[in-house]
């Protein structure tokens, strides 16, 4: 690689350089490839339906704030408290503030860099080398501007700063996506933590009535009527109420162990002290029938992955460049005197102007490689843009088939709840009768707690699928 000779320019040629930052990223050579970038997106974009499968088409519905389809003010506010709080959000908040730095730096090699800087030298020539009359110590001192520039004639340096904005851009879109899926953690986690506290509660009215039931028992046995009978529905009373304490136990492990999980989404310490939702909330609506598949395409996490898409292409356009030559100008100008204060009168003043062009011709294949691997670095986010599609059409159409499956099975588990409690009511006038056995009535009343504590979860995780099914598209419906 051979730099061509400097030329100096004459003082009439210094005013170009005052034009030189208007040729900035003005390149002779576009985008290389923008045409298969537009192609690879619009092939993988093509694979969503028209409409979703799992719901009928018609019109669509005007969007809402997706936290609206729960009936809970306290929701909201968990929500907002765990963004202004929460850890990982502010991290992804200083990744954003770098990825913008980075785009300043990136950018700044588009322009001139300009510096200035002060030297001084002193030295002694050999006796044999002085001239009659002169000092053989001489002192230098200088005081420059220096200008030097790249003109990005082929526009590589623009590719690389727009491949630099592209990753910006990935990484708001990256915030907005950390920002969805953290109120969506915090309502699953809420939701969650109101419906521990409503199964722990059924567990403690169980023991309270389990333990009134075992009261009664034991009073029978010791009237001494037919006491071996007595002292099996004694023991089966204990059983019965043993396992009723053991389901508060777990079910107070379970309360606390989400209690803590959303104190941490809150960004606070885990003491186990937050109160959460006083119960599950209610669907404000049900999902709207024919949601176009386009919603799904504003996902942030998709937006960002198509930006890392681009930054790639950029990336591998600006290594292909790499094979074009490239010119410089260098100039500097100040004042340089042997006194110091000689510094600034006129007669101390110089300038030079100096331009390069070089073009590289073997470097051991260090270009084709770069080129190499930013190829194959596009080839790795498109697979992974592709890859992020498929999986969030199949998270859609997941929450939405599990909304119509949990709906009717919460239906279904009210008539259960329903029966159940009916058949316990009976039961327990029949055993007071001495119609019926104690094994009959301590069945009913399981089948009864059973029955509640299966609706409750099924409730709650209606709940949870619907922000699942709004964290899928990317927001409100």
């Amino acid at each position: 690689m051979q730099p061509a000779r400097l030329v100096f320019l004459p003082p009439r040629f210094v005013p170009l350089l005052c034009f030189c930052p208007l040729l900035a990223g003005c390149g002779l050579l576009p985008l290389l490839g923008q045409g298969r970038l537009k192609k690879d997106v619009a092939t993988v974009q093509a694979m969503a339906p028209g409409k979703w499968t799992a719901l009928p088409a018609i019109e669509p519905s005007a969007a809402t704030g997706w936290l609206v389809d729960f009936r809970s003010p306290t929701l909201r506010t968990l929500v907002t408290r765990a963004i202004e709080a929460n850890p990982d959000l502010k991290a992804a908040a200083a990744r954003v503030t770098q990825a913008r730095a980075e785009t300043v730096q990136a950018g700044a090699a588009l322009l001139p860099s300009i510096s200035g800087n002060f030297s001084a030298s002193r030295n002694q020539s050999p006796n044999d080398q002085r001239f009659s009359g002169l000092s053989f110590i001489n002192n230098r001192f200088r005081l420059p501007l220096n200008v030097s520039w790249e003109i990005d004639l082929w526009g590589r340096v623009a590719d690389e700063r727009s491949a630099a904005k592209a990753r910006r851009f990935a990484a708001e879109e990256d915030f907005h996506a950390a920002r969805l899926s953290l109120a969506a953690n915090a309502v699953r986690t809420a939701v969650t933590l109101a419906e521990a506290q409503s199964l722990l509660a059924l567990a403690e009215q169980n023991v309270t009535t389990r333990r009134v039931q075992l009261g009664i028992l034991e009073r029978q046995m010791e009237r001494g009527l037919e006491p071996d009978r007595a002292a099996l529905d004694v023991s089966l009373g204990r059983a019965d109420l043993a396992r009723a304490q053991s389901t508060v136990q777990q079910r107070r492990a379970a309360a606390d162990q989400s209690r803590r999980a959303l104190e941490v989404l809150l960004g606070g310490y885990p003491a186990g002290t937050e109160r959460g939702l006083a119960s599950l909330p209610s669907l404000e609506r049900g999902i709207p029938a024919g949601l176009p598949s386009e919603l799904l395409l504003r996902r942030p996490d998709l937006r960002a992955a198509e930006r890392r898409l681009e930054s790639a292409l950029r990336l591998e356009s600006s290594a292909r460049k790499a094979f074009l030559p490239s010119i410089r100008l260098t100039g500097d100008s100040g004042r340089t005197s042997q006194r110091t204060g000689d510094l600034l009168v006129p007669e101390a003043a110089f300038w030079n102007i100096a331009s390069n062009v070089t073009q590289s011709f073997f470097q051991g294949g260090r270009i084709l490689a770069t080129v190499q691997q930013t190829g194959a670095r596009y080839q790795e986010q498109l697979q992974t843009y592709t890859s992020s599609v498929l999986t969030a059409f199949q998270e859609v159409e997941t929450a939405l088939a599990a909304d119509a499956f949990l709906r009717e099975q919460a239906v279904a588990l009210e008539t259960s709840a329903a029966e159940a409690e009916r058949a316990e009511s009976l039961a327990q006038g029949q055993y007071e009768k001495g119609l019926t056995e104690v094994l009959t009535l301590l069945d009913t009343r399981q089948r009864a707690f059973d029955a509640r504590s299966a609706l409750i979860a099924v409730q709650a995780q209606r709940l949870r699928n619907r922000a699942d099914l709004h964290l899928a598209l990317g927001g409100e419906f």
